[in-house]
């Protein structure tokens, strides 16, 4: 798995890095500043470029980078804030050196007397505010930071975009908006989330010399490698049948809400699951049902029967799918409760001590926030800290349904999902998700095992569809035939 750092982690690493492999900070910079003009001459012809550095070690990278980008017989100018007193030591070791490089500098004040003098260069390297920033740009930095993305030239970041907080991908204020961004050790969180992760565009990843052991230690989050999603998908048995692949019960389906089901349920079968049937109310019609799925009635439904339990699909908030959930909570069969099954969560109090066995919640940011008793708001901004605590609080595996989902078990290090488009946006997406997962538990896999490839392969086949029929046209049933796919490739090449 890649391990995702937040700021602090990250400087835990560097400071190690110094202290117990008495690797010098200095050199550090300069391998952090090799990836950078490894990165621009690897993706521009060689143009005019103006690097702008702030008074931290980010800005010592930028004046490394510009020394390596004129070795390299680059045009380069290096924008500062006119007093470099206050420089760490090895920003002003690099500084030093790049100006003995003969390296052109010029001061941010010549950027704020004549707006038009960015437009003469052709690139900009960001090196104003590194990992450690959090709040919201003013001042100078704000107004070079808007006329940089004013100007419309690629912009490279060093690090993170500036004005993007590195735990959270909050943007507050003005925050570059970077066409590539070069990353040092590990990803950070912010460059994953929303808004951060959109405006970092492109992300290229270097270790800098890090020590492998100390980027291989455990983080707070983590993401997926294709060949490690893969790695999860359960195995077939060439002498098998379909008892060995599980049997899934999909409850939901109410008047006009009959398609949930459905897609929950051939979802499932699409990752494989041996049996799914429906669990229907008596007399709700299904005219949508495939011959592949079965169905019983909700009085002929025995929990022990199936290995795993889909609720909440289309269910609605009638009473009677309640008292149906109220007897489905102290079972012990692996369940995933979606959509209606949480809103009616969300009315009870302490709802979580009557939970037994192994679950997976399946929110998005309103049910989420009906859950927790705030607002969307709430959720969308302390979405990682919220997410954890209440894993924690309600014993579940939770995952967070967004633009980036979050899946966080009751202890550990949460994931943070890779796949996907807004194309997912759409009616009928969250019903195929809660089927996947459902099926990946019917099969035996664990509920953080199931919740995270779930989604990373839910994501995958959105991505496929998207690529087919556009993120605006396409649908939830797009994503059936697409997660075969993906299935398969998986199966094949080891990548989902």
């Amino acid at each position: 798995m890649q391990w995702l750092a937040t700021a602090g982690e990250m400087k835990t690493i560097d400071r190690r890095a110094i202290e117990d492999y008495k690797i010098p900070g200095v050199i550090l910079m300069e391998h952090a500043a090799q990836a950078v003009a490894r990165a621009v001459r690897e993706r521009f012809a060689p143009v005019r470029t103006a690097v702008f550095a702030g008074t931290g070690n980010n800005g010592g990278d930028g004046w490394a980078v510009a020394r390596l980008l004129r070795t390299a017989g680059w045009e380069v100018t290096v924008f500062h804030p006119g007093s470099e007193k206050d420089l760490p030591p090895d920003a002003a070791a690099n500084r030093e050196m790049a100006l003995r490089f003969g390296v052109p500098d010029r001061p941010w004040d010549a950027v704020f007397q004549a707006p038009g003098l960015i437009k003469e260069y052709g690139l900009i390297i960001d090196a104003l505010l590194g990992t450690g920033f959090r709040g919201t740009v003013t001042g100078d930095y704000a107004r070079l930071i808007t006329a940089i993305n004013g100007s419309g030239l690629p912009v490279t970041a060093v690090d993170i975009p500036s004005g993007v907080e590195a735990d959270t991908g909050r943007i507050s204020g003005p925050a570059v908006r970077a066409r590539l961004t070069v990353t040092f050790g590990q990803p950070k969180v912010g460059l994953m989330l929303f808004p951060g992760r959109e405006a970092a565009g492109e992300v290229v990843v270097d270790t800098i010399g890090l020590p492998g052991a100390l980027l291989a230690e455990p983080a707070s989050f983590y993401t997926l490698a294709p060949e490690e999603a893969a790695a999860l998908l359960p195995p077939r048995i060439p002498d098998s049948h379909k008892g060995n692949y599980g049997r899934l019960l999909v409850v939901g389906g109410s008047p006009g809400l009959t398609g949930a089901p459905v897609l929950a349920g051939l979802a499932a079968l699409r990752c494989g699951t041996g049996l799914v049937t429906l669990g229907l109310r008596e007399g709700l019609a299904l005219p949508e049902k495939p011959a592949e799925l079965m169905t019983a009635r909700w009085s002929a439904l025995r929990w022990e029967d199936f290995q795993a339990v889909v609720m909440g699909p289309g269910l609605s908030r009638a009473a009677d799918g309640k008292e149906l959930l109220w007897t489905l909570l102290p079972a012990e069969c692996p369940k995933v409760l979606d959509a209606d099954a949480l809103n009616l969560l969300a009315g009870e109090e302490g709802w979580w001590r009557r939970l037994r066995g192994p679950a997976v919640l399946t929110p998005h940011l309103g049910e989420m926030a009906r859950l927790c008793g705030v607002s969307p708001e709430t959720v969308r901004r302390d979405r990682l800290e919220l997410v954890r605590e209440k894993a924690r609080q309600w014993g579940v595996v939770l995952v967070l349904k967004d633009a980036v989902t979050l899946v966080a078990p009751p202890e550990g290090a949460v994931y943070i999902n890779a796949t996907g488009n807004p194309g997912l946006a759409t009616g009928g997406t969250g019903d195929v998700l809660a089927g996947v997962i459902g099926g990946l538990l019917a099969q035996g896999l664990s509920a953080e095992e199931a919740a995270v490839l779930g989604v990373c392969l839910h994501g995958a086949a959105g991505d496929l569809a998207a690529a087919e029929f556009g993120a605006a046209g396409m649908i939830a049933g797009d994503l059936l035939q697409k997660l075969a796919l993906v299935i398969k490739r998986g199966t094949e090449c080891g990548k989902v």
